[in-house]
């Protein structure tokens, strides 16, 4: 949302107010941007098997 009026007839917390929203927003954008980032990442991995085959091992031999 615009604010039509010009800084030079708010008062300070109306500036302030103001200039905390501008700053809210840009957080939420890089953090929906980081968000999309990492998605993308996760995608380029794969689950890796274990190297080890549970089933050769006895009850006792498991951790």
């Amino acid at each position: 949302m615009h604010n039509a009026i010009h800084p030079d007839r708010m008062t300070a917390a109306e500036r302030l107010d103001e200039a905390a929203i501008i700053l809210s927003r840009g957080i939420h954008r890089l953090r929906v941007k980081e968000g999309a980032q990492q998605q993308e990442k996760s995608l380029d991995f794969t689950i890796r098997k274990s190297v080890y085959d549970h089933e050769q091992f006895s009850e006792k031999d498991k951790f």
